[in-house]
């Protein structure tokens, strides 16, 4: 009972209260399927097997642990980013009214600006404002886009080898059934072949009266020759094929991990592209230096803008009087003050960023919880054992 109770709540302080409402989904992801080993095919009286067996589900449990953390911390900044849009939908009217008016005027302040800078335009207002959204974020999301997308193609060449080990190994196990099959074939052969050749030695010794005593002896010596190397080679055959079969199994278990890691840096990836509104890190990087020389342009045009200066801090401090928990963001979203349909265009931007967070939890939910039963399985069918399961367990509990 100590090991099961190990195990439920191995974990167990990354649990999440997520929330159950309604959201779409920015991406209809297609995960990649985890197989799960066929635990009677694996040599589990092997030390090394069943050690490497354990942790694998171990490794499996504690990334999906640490995808969980993750995703749950953003999912989290978003919710208190919607809840800032419901305190701004449920605002009184002598709340609301100046801070529309600030926004307004901030607006129409940046209208203007704008207006006289037309010519410095090598990227576009919205792609300026996109970028100016997330400057908090850079360069360091710009790095750790390119350290995700080169781990996505470190993981893929991962998989890429191990599909091949795994395609080896199948090879094996088939040829390996086809060489069992032959030897069963040879041994009626062989059985046919010996009983002919007795039937002829009757018919030369009863029609011909001749002595076949050597040739019987021969014969039974040939069969019996025969048959020998034909069940050495069908033992062989069955033996490789035993241990193609636990190393197919070994290959599984350490394929469902990489899998994992692929289809989690691959949302990982998709949620950075869709938040930043880019493909790759090499738009973003290029959006960036764009955006860094038209920054520069344009602080010369507004360090004359004192006007638009304080009409922003009016904004700011009527967004911070309106209770909002992140007045900063909201400071370059003044158009979704003013139109409800920004607004709700917004929202359902960070509704659906949130649904595609959801959907990452809940998928290494369910990895990590059909890791923890094979690790149950195990050690209900193998409990003697249990004592060094305890241990492996323990010891990625203490990292």
């Amino acid at each position: 009972m100590g090991l099961f109770k190990s195990i439920k709540n191995f974990f167990s302080k990354y649990s999440l209260d997520i929330g159950v409402d309604d959201e779409e989904d920015y991406f209809d992801d297609s995960y990649v399927e985890i197989e799960t080993p066929d635990s009677d095919a694996i040599d589990i009286s092997n030390p090394k097997m069943r050690e490497r067996y354990v942790r694998n589900c171990c490794d499996q449990m504690l990334e999906a642990t640490k995808e969980i953390e993750t995703a749950t911390r953003e999912y989290r900044l978003v919710t208190d980013y919607l809840n800032d849009m419901e305190s701004v939908d449920n605002l009184p009217p002598e709340k609301y009214r100046p801070l529309n008016k600030a926004a307004k005027e901030v607006l129409r302040l940046e209208n203007e600006k704008n207006m006289h800078s037309e010519n410095i335009g090598r990227i576009s207002n919205d792609r300026f404002e996109d970028m100016q959204s997330i400057a908090g974020d850079m360069p360091k999301a710009l790095e750790e886009m390119k350290k995700n997308e080169d781990y996505k193609y470190l993981v893929r060449s991962d998989l890429q080898k191990l599909e091949g080990e795994k395609g080896a190994y199948l090879f094996k196990k088939k040829e390996m059934a086809i060489k069992q099959n032959s030897c069963r074939n040879l041994v009626l052969v062989t059985i046919c072949a010996l009983s002919f050749l007795v039937l002829m030695l009757i018919v030369l010794q009863i029609f011909y009266d001749m002595d076949v005593t050597l040739g019987c002896i021969v014969a039974s010596l040939a069969a019996a020759g025969a048959m020998t190397y034909i069940f050495i080679e069908f033992l062989n055959a069955k033996s490789s094929m035993k241990k193609a079969a636990n190393y197919l199994n070994q290959v599984i278990a350490k394929q469902n991990t990489v899998k994992i890691r692929y289809v989690n840096v691959e949302n990982l990836l998709l949620y950075q592209y869709q938040k930043y509104h880019v493909n790759s890190s090499d738009e973003l990087e290029y959006y960036w230096e764009l955006y860094e020389e038209e920054k520069s342009e344009r602080r010369m045009l507004s360090e004359t803008g004192g006007e638009l200066s304080r009409a922003m801090d009016d904004f700011m401090k009527a967004l911070s009087d309106a209770g909002l928990r992140y007045p900063t963001i909201w400071a370059h979203q003044a158009y979704a003050i003013v139109d409800k349909r920004d607004m709700v265009e917004l929202r359902h931007d960070l509704v659906s960023r949130r649904g595609s967070l959801r959907k990452r939890i809940e998928y290494n939910h369910q990895n990590r919880e059909r890791a923890k039963a094979e690790i149950n399985e195990l050690v209900k069918r193998y409990p003697n054992y249990a004592k060094e399961i305890i241990d492996i367990v323990g010891s990625y509990e203490e990292g």
